[in-house]
């Protein structure tokens, strides 16, 4: 069924693109969120947090996702054949005791008390992708919707987010006092975010619980034109921005690939030593520095390809595709027990290599050599070739039997990434299907160990990862329908829920409406049962 839809304008998308957040007043009538929110207090006070079930524990919430206003913002930023993540959950802000709250608050601390029965952190993060993890992309690939059924003024305790830290590798302390907390929450508003933006939760000072709703989606398909109104023009910085930064060279990329323009081949050679100059300013801690670096170096295209390569290599060897440790710190985050700002593997959400970012920011150009690093004998060059080609998109299609042999590394690390790229590159993908029905069809006896976050397998997340080939790739459904359907019974209930959105996608005929929109009921009702007995295994 078509959902009416009102996209965003150029001013807008400049804003999300510079801040990652966007206010938006759904336009939900006030008695369905009233009745939303009722709903919400029933299951509090009588059963258990509802998850990923939060759809058909409250069907109604479905007509927030189809308001005009939310669906537009989606499409403009996902395009029109977004898909809705099968992680979705309800945060509450349970009131402090009186006696607390007297507290006077900025809306920039970092893990300020919460309510008994909160749900969520007040420390300022940045979301993994629960617990899936994959790497972190600056182009939009992922959106999430914040939605509040219930007035939310400051001293309830809105989400807060840090405007423009979607593109960052790290958080500072120093990013904290620049937080912005909105003002205008009234019954019904969402925030559109950047999935990677830094945010938090915040006290509820009031005798009212403050409760949320977070949805998360999915692009399918990499750009062939603007899906907003407008993007016919170049970049240039919105009228007005919330964040401190300037990362203009960032941001014009992102602006070109989401109105799927052409870099400008006009690019003027430049003498090796700027190039190690850009070089020295990679993975460091100064964000601004290193994203410069980043899309300065992607301008330069061909010369700047050897140095970028010789720059990772630097890297082999040093056994970072086995991720890293945490412990909570005083305010409850989770923070490296080791160097914080190194890069390595990480199973909630990975950082790669900048040099990686520059190099899949350049496009087609920088195929062959990325496909020569693939074939390096080290899993770290193996993932960060990998994730730059995902990144290059159509173009690394010839990359596809490269990538397709990765997936019977014995690492899941590779071949989840893989699969990754597979599915950002969405074209040539038959190559690989043998590879991907192994992984969905056999087990492999090294990839059982549990992730940090537990309950996860290295199994699990390939095969979400490689629903996600499969969703976005240009084979005929027909060919792989038996994979779909068999997924169908995966106990992981991410799995089937991607299994179905493939199942159910539209293939240009009319001869299956009706079983579309039976599916399509069967989406909005699906019970995840990964949720047993109330205890939450994730």
């Amino acid at each position: 069924m078509k959902r009416n839809s009102i996209k965003l304008d150029d001013e807008q998308v400049r804003r999300f693109i510079c801040d990652g957040v966007l206010v938006l007043d759904s336009g939900v009538a006030p008695a369905i969120n009233q009745q939303i929110f009722e709903k919400i207090q029933w299951n509090n006070t009588r059963e258990f947090n509802m998850g990923n079930n939060v759809l058909p524990r409250i069907t109604e919430l479905q007509h927030v996702l189809d308001a005009p206003v939310i669906h537009g913002a989606l499409q403009s930023i996902l395009g029109d054949d977004y898909i809705l993540h099968p992680h979705r959950f309800m945060h509450a802000s349970e009131p402090l005791d009186e006696a607390a709250r007297e507290v006077s608050l900025n809306g920039d601390e970092h893990g300020p008390l919460m309510g008994k029965g909160s749900s969520g952190s007040s420390a300022w993060h940045q979301d993994g992708q629960c617990p899936l993890g994959r790497a972190r992309y600056h182009v939009p690939r992922l959106a999430m919707i914040i939605y509040f059924p219930q007035d939310t003024p400051v001293e309830r305790g809105p989400t807060r987010v840090i405007p423009g830290t979607h593109l960052h590798a790290c958080l500072h302390a120093s990013d904290y006092p620049f937080a912005f907390v909105s003002d205008r929450i009234k019954a019904g508003t969402c925030l559109l975010t950047a999935f990677d933006i830094a945010h938090a939760a915040l006290s509820n000072l009031t005798d009212m619980s403050r409760y949320m709703f977070k949805f998360v989606f999915l692009r399918r398909s990499n750009p062939t034109a603007p899906d907003w109104c407008g993007g016919n023009t170049s970049w240039r910085a919105p009228q007005a921005r919330l964040g401190r930064f300037d990362h203009s060279k960032a941001w014009s990329y992102i602006w070109d690939w989401m109105r799927a323009a052409p870099r400008s081949a006009n690019i003027d050679r430049v003498a090796s030593g700027d190039i190690q100059r850009w070089i020295g300013l990679l993975n460091g801690i100064d964000q601004q520095a290193r994203l410069e670096a980043i899309y300065e170096l992607a301008i330069m295209g061909t010369d700047a390809i050897e140095p970028l390569q010789e720059s990772l290599l630097q890297y082999a060897g040093q056994r970072r595709e086995f991720g890293v440790s945490y412990h909570r710190d005083k305010a409850g985050a989770f923070v490296p027990k080791r160097d914080p700002y190194e890069r390595r593997w990480n199973d909630v959400a990975c950082v790669p290599q900048d040099e990686a970012y520059a190099l899949g920011a350049m496009g087609e150009v920088a195929v062959q050599p990325l496909i020569a690093l693939l074939k390096i004998d080290d899993a770290w060059i193996k993932i960060n070739a990998a994730f730059a080609l995902g990144q290059i998109g159509k173009p690394a299609a010839c990359a596809m039997a490269d990538l397709a042999e990765l997936l019977d590394h014995e690492l899941h690390q590779v071949a989840r990434t893989s699969l990754d790229a597979m599915a950002f590159i969405g074209a040539n993908t038959r190559v690989a299907l043998p590879s991907i029905k192994k992984i969905l069809t056999v087990d492999n006896p090294c990839w059982q160990e549990h992730n940090q976050r537990g309950g996860w397998t290295g199994e699990n997340q390939a095969r979400f990862n490689a629903l996600c080939a499969l969703l976005n790739s240009d084979i005929p459904k027909e060919e792989f329908e038996d994979l779909l359907i068999a997924s169908l019974d995966d106990a992981i209930g991410y799995i089937p829920a991607l299994a179905l959105e493939a199942l159910t996608c539209d293939h240009g005929g009319e001869d299956r409406q009706g079983l579309r929109r039976a599916l399509d009921y069967l989406k909005l009702h699906r019970w995840d049962d990964t949720l047993a007995n109330g205890q939450r295994v994730y």
